[in-house]
């Protein structure tokens, strides 16, 4: 799988403008500059785990809408009935590994 860079900036910026947030009111919450911010909406810059995950939880938003090309298809994977039995900070922590594995595999860390 290889990400798509324009499409994650453009699903994180709509997410921001819905919420009627500015580049400057999120880019303070996430720790990380207005400039870094906008070269990562425009497709221009990848980002950390951690600059993904605070922008998620400033915006509301769940890291596989912003990372998978169709969200929606997760579960109709071969694992998606081993996830259907776990608690919630399980599937968090699969979430967490799955990014930093795909973020290493493709070298966007």
């Amino acid at each position: 799988m290889e990400y798509d860079l324009q499409l994650i900036g453009a699903r994180l910026q709509a997410a921001r403008k819905a919420k009627g947030y500015t580049q400057d009111y999120v880019s303070a919450r996430a720790d990380i500059t207005e400039k870094f911010l906008s070269q990562i909406e425009r497709g221009k810059a990848g980002l950390s785990v951690q600059t993904l995950i605070a922008l998620c939880d400033i915006l509301e938003i769940t890291p596989n809408y912003v990372l998978l090309p169709d969200a929606a298809r997760v579960l109709e994977e071969p694992i998606g009935p081993l996830l259907k039995g776990m608690s919630q900070r399980q599937l968090q922590d699969v979430v967490e590994l799955y990014l930093q594995v795909m973020l290493i595999r493709y070298n966007l860390m």
